[in-house]
C-alpha cells in the first residue's frame, strides 16, 4: 500500500502533540550476547529506534532461524510519527500477507552484503507464494503512528480517523527454516551451509543488517 507523506499536515492537528520532525541517522550499532544472540540497532527518524535481532550466530542445516524486528520509541514522551513510504529497500515483508500493518519488514539474503550493496541483490523467497494465507485485516491509509513513551507499542491512526484503529506493539517474529525454489512447482529448500544476510527496513529510510552462517552438516 502506498502512504501519503502529506499526511503530516492531518496528523499534527488531528492526533495528540507532539508530532516529530523527519530527520534520520543510519550509524548502526552491533552486539553479541554472551547467550549468542546477534542484534544490531540504528537510529530512524527522530525518537525512532529499529532494532534487529537473531536468536544464533551460526546455525545448524535445517534449523529454525528466530528473526525478529522491532521499533521502539526513545523519547520519554509519545511520539507521534507520521507515515513516509521512504523505503531504502523494496521486497521487505514480515509474512506471507506483507507487511501487515507494520511500518517495517524483513529480507534474507544468501551470502554477505552490506546496506550499501544489498539493493543490487534479489532476496531468498520465504513463503510458498503458491499457497492460499489466511491473512489479517490490513489497514489501508495508515496516516501516523503514536509511540507510547520509552516504547514500542504504538496506535495507528489512518488518514481519515482522529482515534487509532488499533494500538499494537511494533515488533514481529519470522521464523524460516529456508526458502521457496522452483516453477511452477515450489519446494521449501532448507539454508544450505555459508553465509545469509538479513536486513531489517523501516519506512522512514532505515535499513538495519545482520550476518548469520549455517555450518556444514556434521
Amino acid at each position: 500500500m502506498r502512504r501519503i507523506v502529506a499526511a503530516i499536515l492531518i496528523t499534527c492537528l488531528f492526533v495528540i502533540t507532539g508530532c516529530t520532525g523527519l530527520t534520520h541517522s543510519s550509524t548502526q550499532s552491533i552486539s553479541t550476547n554472551p547467550n549468542g544472540v546477534n542484534s544490531a540497532s540504528t537510529n530512524s527518524i527522530s525518537g525512532l529506534s529499529l532494532s534487529l535481532f537473531l536468536d544464533e550466530i551460526t546455525y545448524r542445516p535445517g534449523q529454525t532461524v528466530t528473526i525478529v524486528l522491532d521499533e521502539t520509541n526513545t523519547l520519554s514522551k509519545t511520539n507521534n510519527v507520521p507515515t513516509a513510504d521512504e523505503w531504502a529497500l523494496m521486497g521487505l515483508s514480515v509474512s506471507p500477507c506483507g507487511m501487515l500493518n507494520y511500518p517495517f519488514g524483513v529480507a534474507v539474503f544468501q551470502g554477505y552484503y552490506t546496506s550499501g550493496d544489498i539493493s543490487s541483490v534479489t532476496p531468498l523467497k520465504l513463503y510458498n507464494t503458491e499457497a492460499e494465507y489466511s491473512c489479517p485485516m490490513i489497514l489501508s491509509q495508515i496516516s501516523t503512528y503514536a509511540f507510547q513513551p520509552s516504547s514500542d507499542t504504538a496506535a495507528v491512526f489512518q488518514m481519515s480517523n482522529t482515534s487509532p484503529v488499533l494500538t499494537e506493539k511494533i515488533n514481529a517474529e519470522i521464523q524460516p527454516t529456508g526458502y521457496w525454489t522452483g516453477s511452477p512447482t515450489e519446494t521449501l529448500t532448507n539454508f544450505a551451509p555459508g553465509i545469509y544476510t538479513v536486513v531489517g527496513g523501516d519506512e522512514w529510510g532505515a535499513l538495519v543488517v545482520l550476518h548469520f552462517t549455517i555450518s556444514p552438516s556434521s
